[in-house]
């Protein structure tokens, strides 16, 4: 496999037309929907790969996030996204069905940890003598910690001569105010924090999650990371954990209330034969489940299969397709259909589609449709495409986007111009 990664804002058609299958991951910013529309029109299988239910983000908890990704129009390209992938992967059993209702070919996935990451050997030792319990988080702002916080109060009042309290990766004030927690700063780049993360030699570590929609929906980062870094973690007990944690033998399960919490932290810092068991059986759980070779195969099983599903006849010839881009100048409002002669030179299979749009003068997709060979007159080379009608009362120019012709219809598309007869809907 040759693999090319670039952030979207990076990307051009140049990467689409180079690659054989294409792998999205949480896109949703409409400004790019035209690398979707390209790999559509080229028939290349499209992976989605989604990991939160951008649905549920709570504007009460996480305002910057959800003012983000609710906005309507990512949304609806966060849906485009998924109606039009030949396959997602979702991490959670409630992110699954959610994604069902767009796109049938949806799969639970488990994702990957690289043990090879990890340091040779753990260091022995706490940064103090004391147990160390650690929460740790990738948000510079996060208010999971609140789930614990009036146990964890409780707690180190009475363990503070035994344990070392460090929160990593915020610093919140009320969290910080309690005597006996320390902070850490969050270190750049995921593998750079493993390293660091492992040789702390933290014992027990801490995963609240509130029970609502969005966390249900999450994916099981914490137990990777718990468990294939030697720690005993204490998880909320929802799907996100429970589908993974099984109760005093890999981790421990709590409902979110100030007893549980409590309850959980003392039984690991007094118990040490469980938290050592835990911490052993977490780590194999891990590398049975998560380990990269694994997911690496599933990934190859899917990239195998995607492309077998493409026509041979297709593969062949998946280099020479191409779009056209074409001007348009409604004279009236209410455009509703385009028809055009091909050139003489077209050659489309009979079981081939293509992808149309019509765009805005700035890009903005305002309709789009896929179009089978079956419902284009090619025998006289008249190419009709029909779409809701479009307002555009001042009359500006709109342009004509078609993807997955050949590159003898693109030489043409001058000819392909001067034929464009505009249909409207008459009120």
């Amino acid at each position: 496999i040759k693999f090319q990664h670039v952030l979207e804002h990076q990307a051009s058609l140049s990467h689409i037309r180079w690659a054989d299958l294409v792998v999205f991951c949480r896109n949703t910013e409409p400004a790019f929907r035209h690398l979707l529309s390209e790999a559509k029109g080229r028939r290349h299988p499209i992976i989605y790969d989604i990991d939160d239910s951008f649905w549920d983000i709570s504007n009460a908890t996480d305002p910057d996030l959800a003012r983000y990704h609710l906005q309507a129009l990512r949304i609806q390209q966060f849906e485009r996204y998924l109606s039009h992938a030949s396959l997602v992967r979702a991490y959670s059993p409630l992110l699954e069905a959610k994604v069902a209702r767009f796109n049938h070919n949806v799969g639970l996935y488990r994702s990957s940890f690289d043990f090879s990451q990890l340091p040779g050997r753990k260091s022995n030792m706490h940064a103090t003598d004391k147990l160390g319990i650690v929460y740790a988080t990738s948000r510079t702002v996060d208010d999971q910690y609140k789930v614990f916080l009036p146990a964890l109060t409780d707690f180190l009042k009475d363990y503070s001569s035994k344990v070392e309290f460090t929160v990593w990766g915020c610093a919140p004030a009320d969290l910080l105010a309690i005597p006996g927690v320390v902070a850490r700063k969050l270190v750049p780049g995921y593998n750079a924090f493993l390293r660091e993360f492992v040789n702390s030699n933290f014992q027990i570590g801490l995963a609240p999650l509130e029970d609502n929609e969005f966390n249900r929906s999450k994916n099981n980062t914490k137990f990777r990371d718990y468990g294939a870094c030697g720690i005993a973690g204490i998880y909320s007990n929802l799907d996100v954990y429970s589908s993974s944690v099984s109760n005093q033998i890999n981790g421990l399960l709590v409902e979110n209330t100030r007893e549980s919490w409590y309850q959980a932290m003392c039984r690991l810092v007094d118990d040490e034969t469980l938290r050592k068991t835990i911490i052993e059986n977490a780590a194999a759980k891990v590398f049975h489940d998560h380990r990269q070779e694994l997911i690496e195969d599933e990934w190859l099983q899917d990239i195998h299969t995607l492309l077998a599903d493409v026509p041979s006849w297709w593969l062949s010839k998946l280099k020479n397709a191409d779009t056209i881009n074409i001007e348009i100048r409604p004279d009236m409002d209410q455009l509703c259909g385009v028809e055009l002669t091909a050139p003489s030179g077209l050659k489309i299979q009979d079981n081939e589609k293509v992808f149309v749009e019509i765009q805005s003068g700035t890009g903005t997709v305002l309709r789009e449709l896929v179009v089978s060979v079956v419902s284009l007159d090619l025998v006289n080379r008249r190419l009709s495409f029909a779409f809701p009608p479009v307002r555009n009362s001042k009359n500006r120019q709109l342009r004509l986007r078609i993807s997955g012709l050949t590159r003898e219809v693109q030489a043409g598309q001058n000819e392909i111009a001067e034929s464009i007869c505009l249909r409207y809907q008459m009120i």
